[in-house]
């Protein structure tokens, strides 16, 4: 009986050579974040855990979805959470680096609770390591250029139980990056939207051949100066400025530039076609009016210190901002 073997000839198919970079080999890779959680829960024993209150409802529906009860706690001013100084022996702690600002306050939590029963989110900071605790899940899609994509590291045994993808969901969900590419960002940001809609539901998808290829093919080392290089910038030119005070020198994977000051400029930013998005006003029905959290949605601006954009790009933001505070 003859051998099987892949198809030879015909039209190319998309491949990107391999850099040899991708951080992470021993992350298990899914569609989304969401589904990478839902996934961790379903194969763990979580029957009690702590979620921040300022985070998106995403993350929320997989606890729902599993019955497991959720302790809410707010964010001190400096993002440490407010929780009890001991955790029950069925209790579990989530908590997320914040815009990529978050590590130092990682590491406090690390030396005062035990580190098996701590989830962290590295969604907004891609480029931190793993701690050793329970899970650390990531989002490659808030750093690089692909249109879906979860990751998890986890010390817990996981029985991968992947659900079908079709394959026009996994070729459509990069029609709004092809878009942009050959025209702007206003052409496909509705199809951006509607790629967004897909990532509804916590089932445990498989990441795409395509996000493979894309992720394998990066230059991480560079990428990640790059954004370092950005944000130390942007925060040398407008540290005075900034109400935000945070352990500069622990920074490694900035997200984005979070700006907080008493004159909220995100709209004005808009207006000058800087992108600045806005985090998790989904949460509004959990936080405070007078707390921390709702200053991050309201007061709080994102400058751009990606990797797409160079020191010209953080000097045009830092004018605007100056020139809107006068």
């Amino acid at each position: 009986m003859p051998m099987e073997h892949n198809e030879i000839g015909g039209y190319f198919q998309f491949g990107l050579s391999d850099s040899g970079q991708f951080p992470y080999s021993q992350a298990l890779k899914y569609h989304s974040a969401r589904s990478a959680f839902y996934d961790l829960l379903q194969n763990s024993q979580i029957e009690k855990i702590w979620m921040p209150k300022f985070i998106c409802d995403s993350m929320i529906e997989p606890l729902t979805l599993l019955e497991i009860t959720i302790y809410f706690y707010d964010l001190n001013s400096d993002f440490y959470p407010i929780i009890p100084e001991q955790l029950k022996d069925n209790e579990y702690l989530f908590y997320v680096n914040y815009f990529g600002v978050c590590t130092s306050i990682q590491k406090k939590l690390l030396q005062h609770y035990e580190s098996e029963k701590i989830i962290f989110d590295h969604s907004q900071a891609f480029f931190v390591e793993p701690f050793h605790c329970f899970a650390t899940i990531y989002s490659p899609r808030k750093f690089f250029p692909v249109a879906e994509g979860g990751l998890l590291v986890t010390s817990n045994e996981i029985v991968e139980n992947y659900h079908v993808r079709t394959i026009d969901e996994m070729v459509q969900q990069y029609q709004h990056s092809l878009t942009r590419r050959v025209s702007n960002a206003a052409q496909g940001y509705n199809i951006f939207k509607e790629n967004e809609n897909n990532f509804n539901g916590c089932l445990p998808k498989k990441m795409s051949a395509i996000t493979e290829d894309i992720l394998t093919s990066l230059d991480y080392s560079n990428l990640k100066k790059r954004r370092l290089d950005n944000f130390k910038f942007l925060h040398e030119k407008l540290e005075h400025f900034n109400f935000l005070k945070f352990d500069f020198n622990a920074i490694e994977s900035p997200l984005t530039y979070p700006f907080l000051c008493s004159k909220g400029i995100s709209d004005f930013l808009i207006q000058s076609k800087i992108y600045t998005p806005t985090y998790w006003s989904d949460s509004l029905a959990r936080i405070s009016m007078e707390g921390f959290e709702h200053k991050l949605i309201f007061d709080m601006s994102h400058l751009i210190c990606d990797q797409r954009y160079g020191l010209n790009e953080m000097q045009h933001q830092i004018d605007i901002v100056k020139d809107y505070l006068g």
